[in-house]
């Protein structure tokens, strides 16, 4: 427990260190607090993977596809820092330690424009058919609002969530390995805080979200269930992924404190794929929410995305992540590979209300 809320201080100062200054809850991008994990590659190309998921991404993404490839050992992820910003939040930090602009003025020009900033560290050790995981993360949304509470005055609305997860998964194969099925279970601890103060007030907001009283502690298990089909004689396969299968609860340590909820979210994916030696080209569409019990908007449902690598060393990702472009670029050199690119998120509640465009950076090490 002290481990995990002196993650969620580091995240509080470095986020706020950097951006000074989201909506309430109610214009928060909850995709962003209900999903664990997002990978770096799969976001270049827009977010889609389920049908094509493997090693590290398949344990979020579907465990279905730690069952593909052949013999018994498939990596180990020993770190993958990875740093997320969005663009709000690199203009303001020039403004504020390039330009020295620190001061309530600066932060007005943001005035309804959310900003967001995340830090994530995953590692695994992947066998063919069985993964371990260890997930550590934390996401900052802030976003300067007038609300009539305050009489028409600026007011700065922080959103933290850090989560600690372990995860165990297992797969398998069937039909000469055209079928794969797969399951996650993972143990959640997460601290969540939220705090609104007057502009005047934005400079101590880190301290704000890193008091005890303003976050909360939840802890829970949950599971995700995956299914992959590969078509025997066609180039393209089938990926349906169930996230929180059930609903993942998520209790409060104190007992007058609600409980959390992560809803069951069900994506369907499907990938086409063209392989020349070592060179690939990759299709890919996925649905997530197909029946739209958690997002009502279908663009918003929608990724969309291509995938070129050479000689499996360099990629090349573009996309679209809910009607908006993405783009991202990887190099692997085996033991190292560096993924870098930009996305754009709709935190509102429609596609067009509230784009967020973010850009990531992940360097990961292993063998």
């Amino acid at each position: 427990m002290m481990s995990l809320r002196i993650s969620a201080k580091l995240s509080s100062r470095v986020g706020c260190f950097f951006l000074l200054g989201s909506a309430a809850l109610a214009h928060a991008d909850q995709l962003s607090f209900d999903t664990l994990y997002r990978s770096p590659h799969y976001l270049g190309h827009g977010d889609a993977g389920v049908a094509v998921a493997d090693d590290l991404e398949a344990i979020f993404y579907n465990p279905a596809g730690i069952a593909s490839g052949k013999g018994l050992y498939k990596g180990t992820v020993l770190l993958s820092p990875t740093l997320e910003a969005s663009a709000q939040a690199k203009d303001l930090a020039r403004q504020v330690f390039v330009e020295g602009e620190n001061n309530a003025d600066t932060l007005r020009h943001y005035l309804g424009k959310n900003i967001h900033f995340g830090l994530s560290n995953a590692s695994a050790l992947i066998f063919r058919r069985a993964a371990l995981g260890v997930l550590v993360n934390t996401q900052t949304d802030l976003m300067i609002a007038k609300t009539a509470e305050a009489r028409g005055v600026e007011s700065v609305s922080a959103t933290l969530a850090a989560n600690r997860v372990a995860t165990f998964s297992v797969a398998d194969s069937f039909w000469n390995e055209r079928f794969q099925v797969g399951s996650t279970i993972k143990y959640i601890l997460r601290n969540e805080a939220k705090v609104e103060a007057n502009i005047i007030d934005a400079a101590n907001i880190s301290d704000q979200l890193a008091a005890d009283k303003a976050g909360q502690d939840r802890q829970g298990i949950g599971v995700d269930l995956g299914l992959m089909y590969k078509h025997p004689s066609a180039p393209w396969r089938l990926g349906l992924h169930m996230e929180n299968a059930g609903t993942t609860y998520l209790r409060a340590t104190e007992s007058e404190a609600h409980p959390r909820r992560l809803p069951q979210i069900v994506t369907l994916g499907w990938a086409y794929e063209m392989a020349a030696k070592m060179d690939t080209l990759r299709i890919l569409a996925d649905v997530r929410d197909i029946a739209g019990s958690t997002e009502k908007s279908a663009v918003k449902r929608l990724h969309l995305g291509a995938e070129m690598s050479v000689a499996r060393i360099i990629g090349l990702n573009a996309g679209l992540n809910q009607g908006y472009p993405t783009a991202g670029i990887y190099l692997n050199l085996y033991v190292l590979r560096c993924d870098i690119g930009t996305y754009t998120q709709e935190i509102g509640s429609a596609a067009g209300l509230r784009p967020d465009q973010r850009y990531y950076f992940r360097l990961m090490a292993g063998f």
